[in-house]
């Protein structure tokens, strides 16, 4: 098999430079489609990622982003969904211990009020509520058990699975802050569904009277990230909700150097090399030479 150097001599050399950069651009294309059908695969969805554009998951109150944690300017990737039983919640995390990106539960993309055109939002998923039949109430199971001093209920009469009033969770988050969620307030007719919450912000998506998250609304739940890339898109598009996080704009510059620099470092190393090892050979061929002589000269000389 011939060697690369020896491949690339039988190219025209006014076509070398041409043919070469096609080839490396279409080994980089099909490493990106590699890459976007693996994430396919995994999600179950297409496309598999969201633009992270604003600070409302975001576990610092100085703006400064971390690794595990969906900060403004992130690729998330998410991940297909079909029943509830596919989100824990909050508080189902709570009992179970499940964790995803610095606290309880999952975090979901939904649809606002089910609309296509709107920006989808990324917040954790606190607590599924369930409609009970009378139409007046709701149950949430994950309540049964925990201790009353995780939660409680402005009504007294509110148990877990009949909840009518005002009800809070405690020392929520990062920042250990009480979440209120009036069950009371909601919009009727009761619906079952999602109460959500960005982890940056301290009330809930819900607070203004709006329904639950409809199953139906949920585009997947978060899954994975690809850090800062995202602030590439925002730029671009004018789309950032959010001032971006110092530190998440030099990672970034940072990583790009690194992409663009490593390629041109490799490819100036195997080019070093393949030249080395041509000296060597035509060092060692002459050596061969040169004493091919020195044994045939010697060979004419009087014994």
């Amino acid at each position: 098999m011939a060697k690369k150097g020896e491949r690339e001599s039988r190219i025209p050399k006014k076509y070398r430079g041409v043919v070469l950069f096609f080839r490396d651009a279409g080994v980089a294309a099909m490493l990106v489609a590699l890459i976007l059908l693996a994430m396919f695969a995994f999600t179950g969805k297409w496309p598999p990622l969201v633009v992270v554009e604003s600070d409302s998951m975001m576990h610092s109150e100085e703006n400064v982003s971390h690794l595990g944690v969906i900060d403004t300017g992130d690729l998330v990737l998410v991940k297909k969904v079909d029943s509830t039983e596919d989100i824990e919640t909050y508080v189902d995390g709570y009992v179970s211990g499940h964790k995803t990106y610095g606290d309880y539960g999952d975090v979901i993309v939904y649809k606002v009020k089910g609309q296509e055109w709107r920006t989808p939002i990324i917040h954790r998923a606190l607590v599924y509520l369930e409609a009970n039949p009378d139409g007046e109430s709701y149950k949430v199971d994950a309540l049964r058990d925990i201790s009353s001093d995780k939660w409680s209920a402005t009504s007294t009469t509110d148990t877990w699975d009949r909840l009518t009033s005002t009800l809070t969770i405690r020392d929520v988050g990062y920042n250990g802050i009480y979440v209120v969620i009036n069950i009371d307030g909601l919009s009727t007719p009761l619906e079952s569904g999602y109460i959500t919450k960005g982890d940056h912000n301290s009330q809930t998506d819900q607070f203004g009277g709006s329904s639950p998250v409809q199953l139906e609304s949920v585009v997947g739940k978060a899954r994975g990230e690809i850090p800062w890339f995202g602030l590439l898109k925002l730029w671009s598009t004018d789309t950032l909700g959010s001032t971006e996080p110092d530190n998440s704009v030099r990672n970034l510059w940072i990583s790009i150097a690194v992409i663009i620099i490593a390629p041109v470092l490799i490819d100036f190393a195997a080019t070093y090399k393949e030249k080395r090892d041509i000296s060597e050979k035509k060092a060692g061929g002459r050596e061969n030479a040169d004493s091919e002589k020195s044994e045939k000269g010697g060979g004419r000389g009087r014994p």
